[in-house]
Parts: C-alpha cells; structure tokens; sequence
C-alpha cells in the first residue's frame, strides 16, 4: 500500500510515463511546451481586461480595482481544470491500456500517478503566472502564500483518490466515463469558481462545503489573494477527509485489480 503514495521505487518509470504524456500533448505543433505557458497567460488577460474594461466587475468583499475579479476567477479555474483534467481521464485509464494489465510486473496504480503528474504540470505553470499577474497587477505578496504547497498537497490526495476509485470502477462500468464527462460541467457551476462562497444563503453554504473543490478553491484564495490564513479547523478536517479518499480509493483499486484481466 505504502508504494501507492510513495512511489519511489517506480520513479524512473513514473519519469519516463509522465514525460511522455505531456510530450504527448504538444506534439507536432511548432510551439510545442510553450503553449502551456502561452495559454494560462492569455487566459488571465482575457479575464482581467474584460471583467476590468467591459463588465465593470468587482469581486464581493474585496475594495480593489477590478483586475481583483479576473485573478479570483482565474485561481477557482486553475484547481477546477487540474480536478477536471485527472478525474474525467481516470475511468479509461485502465480500460485504455490492456497490454499493462496482462504485464504481472507493470505496476497499475501509477498510470493515475501519471495522469496527475501531467495535469498538475500545467496547474504548476498556471499558478506561477497568476502569481507574477499579482506582482504586476499590484496585489500584496504576504507569508500565507507559504502554505499554498501544503494546501495543493492536500488537493492531490484528493484527485489520487478519486483517480483509482474510478480507474477501478471505469473497468467494469464503462459508461461511468461519459456520467463523470455529463456531470464536470455542472460541477463547475456548483463550486466557487465565479462567486465567493459568501455570496450564498446560508443553508446553501452548509451544502456547497460537502463539495471537494470549494474548501480548496476558498483557502487557495485566502492564502494567495486575500493574504489571511484559511479556517485551520475546516483545513485539518478536509484533509482527513482527503487522507480517507486517497486511503478508501488506493483499497478499492488494490481489489478491483483482480479482476482486470477478465473484464478486458
């Protein structure tokens, strides 16, 4: 169990695999890797210029010019696209890759390593351009960025357990692939990405908190923009809670795995 989330000993394979798929990604374009920088980075202007030009937008609870709305928004759909990205690839990773399920050798559990490698790549980068876009932009850089790392190591148990509980299930509930593709799209609306969770009634804000992206969204925006430190006491349980996941999805994989050969 311990190799499931410490995967050392795998770490060439674990290399070359995630090389591969964000190689994968650009290839034969002529900007190849330099599109994942180009596209956080038009994006964010996009965001700024016209909630700042063109809708006059401010974000609620925050007295700062309107460049403030593009960045929170911006921060919400980086961890929203990272989410999107492993959890709508997780139910045909298995599926999609017969030939390592019939290798005894070929570890399984780390195809959902990969596939979170290779979307965080792209979170990584954006996250550094929201950061310079703050410096540019005249947004205070204050300490409580140092808990960031902690916070997106917290998110990533999060996605690697959702990750094999559907890489297990996607193996023999093939459609559940097009239920988590139907359901992304209305998650988005569902979390925090274009409001605060302060702008909700209060029963709502009881029932959005059970959403896994709205703690994180909410404490990544605190750390980072609003330079205060996240509710420790909502941080320490969501982390359990995503220790639990990654625990819970990591078992399930662990059993499921059994009967791969004979699904595929």
């Amino acid at each position: 169990m311990l190799s499931y989330f410490w995967p050392v000993q795998h770490r060439h394979l674990l290399q070359q695999l995630t090389r591969r798929e964000i190689q994968a990604k650009f290839r034969n374009s002529w900007l190849g890797l330099g599109w994942s920088v180009i596209t956080p980075i038009a994006m964010l202007l996009v965001y700024v210029l016209v909630f700042q030009s063109v809708f006059k937008a401010r974000w609620p609870g925050v007295e700062q010019s309107a460049s403030a709305f593009g960045l929170n928004l911006f921060s919400g759909l980086i961890l929203f696209t990272w989410f999107s990205d492993v959890i709508t690839r997780s139910p045909r990773l298995v599926a999609d890759n017969p030939n390592m399920v019939t290798k005894v050798v070929f570890p399984l559990h780390l195809l959902s390593w990969v596939t979170l490698l290779s979307a965080s790549f792209q979170a990584m980068i954006s996250f550094t351009v929201l950061i310079v876009g703050m410096v540019i932009l005249g947004t205070p850089i204050t300490w409580s960025l140092l808990l960031l790392p902690v916070l997106l190591a917290v998110f990533i148990l999060v996605l690697l357990g959702f990750s094999w509980l559907l890489a297990g299930l996607g193996v023999y509930l093939p459609d559940s692939q097009h239920l988590i593709a139907m359901l992304i799209t209305p998650l988005l609306f569902l979390s925090p990405v274009f409001y605060p969770v302060s702008m909700l009634p209060e029963w709502l804000q009881g029932v959005i908190i059970f959403n896994p992206l709205t703690l994180m969204i909410e404490a990544v925006r605190a750390v980072l923009l609003g330079g205060d430190w996240p509710n420790l006491y909502y941080l320490a349980a969501y982390a359990v809670a995503a220790l639990g996941l990654a625990v819970l999805g990591a078992l399930a994989f662990k059993k499921l795995r059994k009967g791969f050969a004979d699904v595929l």
